[in-house]
Parts: structure tokens; sequence; C-alpha cells
């Protein structure tokens, strides 16, 4: 949910996860929170040691901070949060049908037709989306980042075009480059592993994908070898700008995608952000 209730003294959005009965539908609310989206509390919270590993003996050494706590305040901060809320959907009819738990992220610092403060903030609600796909899918996600059966996700905003757009092309832009990523590190695996690697423990997509590779014959193997059924024929392209592209593909599904001029070139900036926190600095 990209919207506030209300902005600017207009109703932006309803209260749709207050519990109660909407026809033979119940909705029971669980709980709610925040959470952060500065990148460096998120990445602190994520690289922090699973629950249950034994404490060292030493408490001085190796000691994490909370998640929430930074060492200098980023001027960039404030606000820079998402509401977490978890509530449950039940059929009174259907009594020993599972119950549908949703998880919902609302982020209300987004104006209409504009952007948010930076967008590092927008890649940080990008991530905790994923976050929350990756927990929901029992956290093991395959070498590609796909899973079996994926939970749908379900975006908008207000209008459901420009924010609800901007999102879901940052979003997809960005899966994009993380396929094309894997690809070229499983080619570049694949030129260097023997039969009997391949035979061992490697997981069963990697060894598809290998065997694909040493089966047919060249230095360099042809995309649709790595090609998933879900994958525009233009994903792999270098002459193609994946941010219009994908702009391009919304707007034939929904009318005005990425609404606003703001909005494009806050895609171009997030990406940008996002390929500068991958790219190794410089010694």
């Amino acid at each position: 949910m990209l919207t506030a209730e209300k902005e600017a003294g207009q109703i932006k959005a309803h209260n749709y996860w207050e519990p109660r009965h909407h026809g033979a539908l119940q909705l029971t609310f669980l709980s709610e929170h925040r959470a952060s989206i500065e990148p460096s509390k998120i990445h602190r919270h994520r690289d922090r040691p699973p629950a249950g590993r034994r404490r060292s003996t030493n408490p001085t050494s190796g000691r994490l901070p909370p998640p929430n706590e930074t060492d200098t305040p980023s001027p960039t901060s404030e606000q820079a949060y998402v509401i977490v809320r978890r509530f449950t959907l039940s059929h009174m009819d259907r009594p020993f049908e599972p119950i549908r738990e949703i998880t919902q992220l609302q982020y209300t610092n987004w104006p209409d037709f504009g952007a948010p403060a930076h967008p590092a903030h927008l890649l940080g609600l990008v991530e905790q989306c994923d976050a929350v796909v990756r927990v929901s899918n029992g956290g093991s996600p395959s070498s590609l980042g796909l899973a079996a059966q994926p939970r749908p996700i379900l975006v908008h905003c207000s209008a459901g075009c420009g924010r609800t757009g901007t999102f879901c092309t940052v979003d997809s832009v960005l899966d994009m480059l993380k396929r094309q990523r894997a690809r070229a590190e499983l080619t570049r695996a694949a030129r260097h592993v023997s039969p009997m690697d391949i035979e061992g423990a490697a997981p069963l997509l990697y060894q598809q994908q290998v065997l694909r590779l040493r089966t047919s014959g060249g230095d360099d193997p042809p995309t649709a070898d790595f090609a998933d059924p879900a994958d525009p024929e233009w994903l792999c392209r270098d002459d193609i700008d994946l941010i219009e592209k994908t702009v391009e593909d919304f707007r034939l599904q929904r009318l005005s995608m990425v609404q606003s001029l703001r909005q494009f070139v806050l895609c171009y900036e997030s990406v940008l952000e996002w390929l500068a926190t991958q790219t190794p600095k410089s010694a």
C-alpha cells in the first residue's frame, strides 16, 4: 500500500484491514509494527546472526547493535519506515478451508504524483517486500530467485497507476538484473565444471543448466538455454532499455502506469542507486 488513507484533506484509500465481516468473509487483525526502510538498518538487521546461536563468551567482541540503531543518523532517515500489518481472512461457509494470512506493507511518505524523499527509501521498500516474500515462500527460493508456488503480491496506491507503476517498474527491473547476474554466474561456472562436479551435490537446477551448456557446444551458448518460460524475450538484450520497455509493457495492461515525469526519473535514479550498491568500492 503506497498511500496514506488521507492526503491533503482527501480520502485516498479506505481502512480495509479493520476487523469486521465482509459478507461470509471474516477479517481478523493480528499485529502491527514499524520496520525501517533505511538501507543501513535493513542490511544490519539482515546480517545479524540467526536466532538461537550461542552468544560469544566475550560480550564486547563482535557485538551487533539493535536493528533500529544507527551510529550516525542519516539526513534522509526522517519517517523512513514502513508499517507492517498482519491479518487473516476466513470464510464462514467453508470452515475446513485453510485460513489465508496476509502481510501488508504500507508506505505513507510518498506524495501523490511525486516521489519519496530519496531513491534509497524506494529500494528499502522493495527489499522489505522481498523479505516478506521469502518468509511466505518458506525462505528457500531457487537459484534464480523463484519459488515453486509463490504467493501473489498486490500493489496499490490511490488510483493504482502512478506510485503503483513506479514501484512495480523498479521491482521488476531489479529482478531482471538479478536474473541476468545469476545466468552470467551459471555460465561462467559451467565452463569450469567437470562431469564429476555435475554428478555431485550441486543443486538440481544448477546441474540441468550446466548439462545444457556442456551439450550445446561453443563458447557462447544461446541465451535460450538459460531462459525461463516466464521471461520476456528481450530480457537479456543489451540494446533494450529495461526501464523504458517495462513501463511500455505495463501501460499496455493499465493506463498511465508511471504517471509523471518525476516518477519516471525516479525509476532510473533507483536502479542506478541499486547498481551503485552492487559495485565494489575501489581501495
